[in-house]
C-alpha cells in the first residue's frame, strides 16, 4: 500500500481551538508507521458561544443550532484547505465538537458534507458512536493511536491534560496491544479555565501564569482534591456533568483570583499523579501541557518520573489528538475496530465511522 495524507481534526470541550494535523502512514492495520507533518490551530471565533451553549444544554431554536453546526463544520474546510495547499487528503477525520456525552447518549455534532464537498476528500466521522451502541463507554478512544505513535522498546504513560485528563498505559511496542490500558482521570481544563473565567474574565490563564502567583488553600483544595478523587475512582468515562463547576461557585468569591487558579491547578495536579503513581516515564499533550503550574504539580509528586511533551517523541503536544484522529480514521478504514475491551468496556468493539465519501464529479470534470 502507498503512503497515505490524512487529515485529522480535533476541538476539546474546553472549546479553545480547532486543531488540525496532516499524518503520512505508511502501511495498514496495527503495523502502520505515522509520522506528523504539520498542524495548525485556529480559533473558533463567533462558533464559540452557540457551541458553549449547547453544550451547557441551554435552549435554543432548530435555526440557530444548525447555523452553529454550519459555521462550525465550514471553519473545519477552511482550514483543511490552508492545511492541504492545494492538495488533497487521501482521507479527513472530524472528531467533532462534544455536547453532550453521558453514556450511552453522546453527540460530537459536525456536517462532514460541507468539509467534502470543500476539499474533494472522504471525510470520516462519528468515532464514539459505535463503541457507544455496543454498550461501551465510547471513550477514551486515543490508546490505539497512542500505541501507534509512541510505543517503543520501554513501557510509558500519554497523559492528555485537555478538558478532561487521561492517560493511555502503553508497555513495549513487542508487547502490543495487549498491554494498552487507558482511563479518563478527572476534570481538568474545565475546571482550570471556569476558574480563570471567573476570577480573571478570561477563557484560560494562559502558561498558568496567575497560577503561578498564587498560593492552594487548604480548605478549598481539599473540596476539590476529594471531588476530582470522587471521579478518578468512578471507573468510567467522564463528561456532562463533570465538570467541577461547582467548586468554582462556591469558593469564586472566597478567594483570590491568583488563588483560585493556583488551587485548581494543585488540585487537578494532585490527582493526576495519584493515578499516575508508579509511573516512571511520561509523555504530555493536550492543552493543560502549556500551564506550567499544572505541570509542576504533576512533577513533584512524581519526582522520580522521566516527564517531557510529547513533542520529544516526534508530535508536537499541541496536535496529539487531532493527529490522533488521523490514525483513528485510517485504521477504521483498514478495518480495524478503534476501541478496546478492557478501555472502553465494549464487550465486542466494532468498526467504528461514518464515511461521507468525496463528491462525485461530471463526467470530463478536471479533479
Amino acid at each position: 500500500m502507498s503512503a497515505r495524507t490524512v487529515l485529522g481534526f480535533m476541538s476539546g470541550t474546553s472549546l479553545d481551538g480547532l486543531d488540525g494535523s496532516i499524518v503520512r502512514i505508511e502501511g495498514s492495520g496495527l503495523t502502520m508507521r505515522a509520522s506528523f507533518v504539520r498542524g495548525a490551530t485556529v480559533g473558533l471565533g463567533s462558533c464559540a458561544e452557540p457551541l458553549r451553549r449547547l453544550a451547557e444544554g441551554e435552549a435554543m431554536t432548530a435555526r440557530s443550532i444548525v447555523q452553529a453546526l454550519h459555521d462550525f463544520s465550514r471553519l473545519h474546510a477552511d482550514l483543511a484547505l490552508r492545511l492541504l495547499d492545494g492538495g488533497r487528503a487521501d482521507l479527513i477525520v472530524a472528531h467533532g465538537q462534544t455536547l453532550l456525552h453521558d453514556p450511552p447518549l453522546s453527540w460530537q455534532a459536525i456536517d462532514p458534507a460541507i468539509i467534502a464537498s470543500a476539499t474533494g476528500s472522504p471525510v470520516l466521522t462519528d468515532l464514539r458512536g459505535a463503541d457507544l451502541a455496543s454498550g461501551g463507554q465510547g471513550a477514551p478512544i486515543s490508546p490505539l493511536a497512542d500505541f501507534v505513535f509512541f510505543a517503543d522498546e520501554s513501557p510509558l504513560a500519554v497523559l492528555n491534560l485537555g478538558g478532561f485528563a487521561n492517560a493511555t498505559l502503553l508497555g513495549s511496542r513487542a508487547s502490543g496491544v495487549q498491554s494498552i490500558e487507558g482511563f479518563d482521570i478527572c476534570a481538568c481544563n474545565q475546571v482550570l479555565d471556569a476558574a480563570a473565567r471567573a476570577a480573571l474574565e478570561r477563557p484560560f490563564d494562559e502558561g498558568g501564569a496567575e497560577a503561578l502567583k498564587g498560593a492552594a488553600d487548604p480548605e478549598a483544595l481539599r473540596d476539590l482534591a476529594a471531588l476530582l478523587e470522587g471521579q478518578s475512582r468512578a471507573g468510567r468515562s467522564l463528561g456532562t456533568g463533570d465538570e467541577a463547576s461547582s467548586w468554582v461557585e462556591r469558593w469564586k468569591g472566597g478567594l483570590s483570583p491568583s488563588d483560585l487558579c493556583a488551587t485548581a491547578a494543585e488540585a487537578v495536579g494532585g490527582a493526576v499523579a495519584s493515578r499516575l503513581a508508579g509511573c516512571t516515564r511520561l509523555l504530555l499533550a493536550g492543552g493543560g501541557s502549556r500551564n506550567r503550574a499544572l505541570v509542576a504539580a504533576i512533577s513533584k509528586r512524581l519526582a522520580g518520573a522521566t516527564i517531557g511533551p510529547t513533542d520529544s517523541a516526534g508530535l508536537p503536544a499541541t496536535f496529539r489528538e487531532a493527529a490522533a484522529m488521523a490514525v483513528l480514521g485510517a485504521l477504521s478504514v483498514d478495518g480495524v475496530p478503534i476501541t478496546l475491551t478492557r478501555v472502553t468496556g465494549s464487550p465486542l468493539p466494532p468498526l467504528a465511522g461514518s464515511l461521507t465519501p468525496a463528491p462525485s464529479r461530471p463526467a470530463g470534470a478536471s479533479a
